[in-house]
């Protein structure tokens, strides 16, 4: 059997990573090693992580000094001795099948990367969410979770998540994407994402706009990589939605937005991408999207203010 690396980074989660080590060691797929990354947490992680794991030999427990979760996937990276490697973060937890579903998903369709449909958990609800195999569906779920890689995907091209940024997921995927020749849908919703009001989703400050530097990492990967004029409507869209749909409404709740607020994220984008309301991609969008597209085309920045405030109440940013 392929051996299989599952990198959980951990951070001050003594209430719920047991949890999510009992729903790793329960995989139906065996050949697997575990490694827990904690991450310099400051409450009882190290010792729930070493005494759930201490009577399974492919359970790892590895400490390092706080850096947030993108240094700690990294250094699972690092440590990771599979041909495969997945994530999973440590308050959430996985079906029984999860490894072993993706897995043979990757290797009956030679993919380079699987996915799986997953489960937002709330308190009093479960919602499912599907994921599909075109580009506007899979750049919407960047997160590192609910996906099977080859590990040779980070390592050849030199891919890693980007510290001290957000949007870390969308750089590392779409670069992913970039270098995979194929990826494969398990239909199934083998991934449980636990809902939490304090994640960067529910976080509105100026951190926002580090979409700026992290799209522009992954254009400049992608000229060192000899890929961008072939991936122009792709590197385009990732601006598009991420930027002027993802940015443009977690800015509308900070108190300092405004018309002007949009013109300059709208100009942000337009001086890389003029054309950008014409990428083909807007096409396979609800017609909501596409009527918004048109008046921020227009520049019409009072009518998307005033849309955008009404839309504050009633959508969660992590529907778009």
């Amino acid at each position: 059997m392929d051996k299989i690396s599952i990198v959980i980074p951990c951070y001050n989660v003594e209430d719920s990573v047991e949890r999510c080590i009992e729903s790793i060691k329960n995989q139906t797929y065996e050949n697997i090693e575990a490694i827990f990354v904690d991450d310099g947490s400051t409450d009882n992680t190290c010792n729930v992580i070493r005494e759930t794991i201490k009577d399974d030999s492919r359970m790892i427990y590895a400490y390092k000094a706080n850096a947030g979760p993108s240094a700690a996937r990294n250094f699972g990276i690092e440590k990771a001795t599979g041909e495969y490697i997945c994530f999973v973060d440590s308050d959430d937890y996985i079906e029984g099948d999860y490894v072993e579903q993706l897995h043979d998903s990757l290797i009956a369709n030679d993919s380079d990367i699987s996915i799986c449909y997953f489960n937002r958990v709330y308190e009093d609800k479960t919602t499912l969410n599907v994921v599909k195999s075109d580009y506007t569906n899979l750049i919407r779920h960047p997160a590192p979770w609910n996906k099977l890689y080859k590990t040779s995907l980070f390592t050849k091209n030199d891919i890693l998540f980007p510290v001290g940024k957000w949007y870390e997921d969308l750089d590392a995927f779409s670069k992913l994407l970039l270098m995979s020749s194929k990826v494969s849908i398990v239909e199934k919703p083998l991934y449980n994402y636990i809902q939490n009001d304090s994640s960067i989703m529910h976080t509105y400050d100026d951190r926002i706009y580090d979409s700026f530097d992290v799209t522009e990492d992954i254009e400049n990967f992608a000229r060192k990589h000899n890929i961008f004029e072939e991936n122009f409507d792709k590197l385009e869209y990732i601006n598009v939605y991420h930027v002027l749909t993802g940015t443009m409404y977690r800015a509308s709740f900070k108190e300092d937005f405004s018309p002007q607020t949009i013109k300059c994220i709208q100009d942000h984008v337009r001086a890389k991408y003029p054309n950008w309301h014409k990428n083909r991609f807007i096409r396979d969008l609800p017609m909501f999207y596409r009527v918004y597209f048109k008046f921020l085309n227009l520049k019409c920045y009072h009518v998307i203010f005033i849309m955008l405030k009404l839309l504050n109440s009633k959508i969660n940013v992590e529907t778009l």
